[in-house]
């Protein structure tokens, strides 16, 4: 028979998970908050207590038995349950299997927290919400199913379920929680749908290696694969527009990103830190990428080459400091206006062109590149800091693009004796009045390819001749003066095509030396 009891409110405040973990410049921790739990009339049936709902089904709020197969009842005292509340199942022992009914649409906060025995969960499809840190610390789960109607991963959900190794996460879901998976340290592959991936939500999974299906995320946030060590690819993600801090810190078997990153806009401080297995880095598909965070590739040690894109505005410190592998970096951004601190200490870079455009070189911005003999500076240059170009002891040669009397006017710190003795070549010869391509990309998917060139003082705009039957076709005559790149359309795999860039001046196309200037692309 049943009996009316009435539930005292926790005496004391109930911290389930909390941890502190430090990282480089800071300080961080995940905790799950305590959950408050006010006075309310519940009833015992058996194994089972449960409170009654507003529209008149049942709560299950404690289960006191010790078997360790569990159905959920379909009914109790002949009511239905909808819910599974709030630490139901917390802290038992016993339990291996749970079973949902069909009944069930909710599952309450640390419904099954600590369960540690707790194997497989069979759910029902009609869950749509299971509340934060319901299943962590769950240490031997490994086994998930029929979550097909979840909506919304929360916070702490699976975090520490250090047996888990797969989970294709539904695609109802449209945002997974912070540390939602934290700390899964067996989780292997992960399928990803919705638009926002939380902060530290598959931190420190180190044995993550597959992300699967992340075509709709648009947001990725801080610390989310951070210390994921074996994660050695990302899946294209198209909508892609934000990588939070420390996203991907410590990923050291990254070895390269996909050019599948066209809306991504920003990349935060030291996302790909340490990521000591990348060795190239192509920003040049990323056309809307204009921040590039602090750290951000910092202590890429086998990094070799980097192309940064031309709407990049903003480069942050020390974003290649310690890439020692690092030789070869081009910037085909007119955009940025700073090289910032440190962005290239103590790099194996060889030779290095600042983009016009740039106005200041920052401290210690190339501080330690011993293997640098030769840099370009523009003719936009006003400030050079302390120690841009500090112990570059083969730093040789330096090309200034303007006059001596400008050169001369640049502010320079103090410590850059590497650079003021170097022998000064003045490149101050007229502009080239036609484009030169730097640069030619490939869309495999869309057979595609994509054309950067160098701009021309004074252009107009730009066009595009094709060779065709004998003879030059302007395909494209209205690319803008401010535009120095070309995307063709679709066009047929395999074939071949002979191509130039044409600047207008002075309203006239310059079409000398077609022939000599044309570029050979071959569809695929």
């Amino acid at each position: 028979m049943s009996n009316r009891i009435m539930k005292k409110t926790l005496a004391s405040a109930l911290a389930i998970i909390s941890a502190a973990t430090f990282v480089p410049g800071s300080v961080i921790g995940t905790t799950i908050a305590p959950i408050a739990i006010t006075a309310s009339a519940e009833v015992v049936s058996g194994n089972y207590t449960y409170e009654e709902l507003s529209d008149g089904t049942i709560s299950i709020t404690k289960y006191t038995g010790t078997e360790s197969k569990v159905e959920i009842p379909v009914k109790i005292d002949g009511k239905t349950v909808t819910k599974i509340g709030n630490q139901a199942f917390m802290g038992n022992k016993n339990i291996t299997e749970v079973y949902f009914t069909n009944s069930i649409n909710s599952v309450g906060e640390f419904a099954f927290c600590s369960c540690t025995a707790l194997k497989t969960v069979y759910c029902s499809n009609n869950v749509k919400t299971i509340g934060r840190g319901a299943f962590a610390s769950c240490t031997s789960l490994t086994d998930l199913y029929n979550f097909s109607g979840l909506e919304t991963i929360e916070e702490g959900t699976f975090q520490r379920c250090t047996s888990l190794t797969c989970f294709l996460i539904p695609t109802n879901v449209k945002n997974i929680g912070t540390g939602a998976f934290q700390e899964c340290t067996n989780l292997e592959k992960v399928g990803i749908s919705g638009t926002t991936v939380g902060k530290k939500a598959f931190y420190n999974c180190e044995k993550l290696t597959t992300i699967e299906y992340m075509s709709d995320v648009v947001d990725i946030k801080d610390y989310a694969f951070y210390g994921c060590s074996s994660l050695s690819k990302l899946s294209e993600c198209p909508e892609l527009e934000t990588i939070g801090d420390y996203a991907f810190f410590g990923c050291s078997s990254l070895s390269e990103l996909s050019d599948g990153y066209q809306s991504l806009k920003t990349i935060g401080n030291s996302a790909f830190g340490s990521c000591t297995a990348l060795t190239e880095l192509n920003l040049i598909p990323f056309t809307k990428l204009t921040s590039i965070g602090n750290d951000a590739f910092a202590n890429c040690k086998l990094l070799e080459a980097v192309e940064l894109p031309e709407n990049l505005t903003t480069l942050g410190k020390r974003t290649f400091a310690n890439c020692h592998a690092l030789k070869g970096v081009d910037i085909y951004s007119k955009k940025l206006t700073t090289i910032p601190q440190a962005a290239f200490a103590t790099t194996g870079i060889v030779s290095f062109t600042i983009p016009e455009g740039v106005t200041d070189i920052d401290d210690a911005a190339f501080y330690t590149c011993k293997s640098l003999t030769k840099v370009t500076l523009p003719k936009s240059l006003t400030t050079i800091g302390d120690k841009s170009f500090g112990a570059c002891t083969s730093l040789k040669n330096v090309i200034y693009n303007g006059t001596k009397a400008q050169l001369a006017s640049i502010a320079v710190g103090s410590d850059n004796t590497a650079l003021t003795g170097a022998a000064i070549t003045y490149n101050n010869s007229s502009a080239s009045t036609y484009p030169v391509v730097t640069n030619v990309l490939y869309n495999s998917q869309y057979h595609q390819f994509q054309l950067t060139w160098t701009p021309v003082e004074g252009a107009q705009n730009y066009g595009i001749a094709v060779y065709l039957a004998g003879r030059w076709k302007v395909q494209t005559q209205s690319i803008a003066a401010s535009n120095t790149t070309f995307v063709s359309p679709k066009l047929t795999p395999g074939k071949s095509y002979k191509v130039v860039v044409a600047a207008k001046v002075n309203g006239k196309w310059d079409t000398s030396n077609l022939s000599k200037r044309a570029v050979t692309v071959t569809i695929k």
